[in-house]
């Protein structure tokens, strides 16, 4: 009988299954907000963005115009709808974004690898989730994942939370800044989610990769 190849099976898999750039919201170069105070680091100027739903955990992605340079000052931030976001940003000092920007959790992502995973309750204070390495930077892409547990709903379906990037030059990081330190604002987007088609091969080609595997130590072993 002849032999599955594991590796056979996954170059069968659409590359749409495995890729989020195919679903990838572009952002324009070079398009720093008019009210940007900072540097114009190419690292805080990024060209597109996407999310992902995975099943368990969202899977944040986005590409720069250029390398990431690790400062401690440049941060990426997603901001989260999970139902009851407010506008946050327009409450900052310097000029409203946009008074349609909502969220109710944000994801930041710094230069050092961290990833911080905050979410703002009905009342109280916030809570704050610290994942040291969590930020993965590898040339001119950033990514991270983010455990659904620490996003429940706030009303929207998690396929239906809404996402909004924005790049921050932090000119002191003891605090939130202004929103004249935010240099580029990414378009809005939910997590794309994979085809049903394409789970179903991946859980029929597995268990036939399991089957294949178990036939194979019975031949060897008798």
């Amino acid at each position: 009988m002849k032999k599955l190849s594991i590796a056979v099976f996954l170059a069968a898999i659409p590359a749409s299954f495995w890729a989020s750039g195919a679903s990838a919201k572009t952002d324009p170069a070079g398009d720093f907000l008019g009210t940007y105070e900072g540097p114009l680091n190419t690292d805080l100027d990024f060209t597109s963005a996407a999310v992902r739903l995975n099943g368990s955990a969202f899977d944040l992605s986005l590409t720069l115009a250029g390398p990431a340079s690790g400062s401690a000052n440049v941060l990426y931030v997603w901001g989260i709808d999970r139902g009851a976001g407010t506008p946050r940003l327009n409450a900052l000092p310097g000029p409203d974004l946009d008074a349609n920007v909502k969220w109710d959790s944000v994801a930041v992502l710094f230069g050092n690898g961290t990833l911080r995973v905050v979410t703002f309750p009905q009342a109280g204070a916030p809570t704050f989730t610290n994942f040291a390495g969590g930020a993965v930077f590898n040339g001119n892409s950033v990514t991270a994942s983010v455990p659904l547990a620490l996003l429940p709903s706030r009303g929207f379906t998690p396929d239906d939370y809404r996402f909004q990037l924005w790049s921050r030059y932090r000119t002191n990081p003891a605090l939130d800044g202004s929103n004249t330190e935010i240099a580029d604002f990414g378009p809005r987007m939910t997590a794309q989610v994979p085809e049903p088609a394409s789970w179903a091969m991946m859980i029929l080609g597995f268990a036939a990769v399991g089957f294949a595997r178990r036939r194979q130590i019975r031949v060897a072993y008798g």
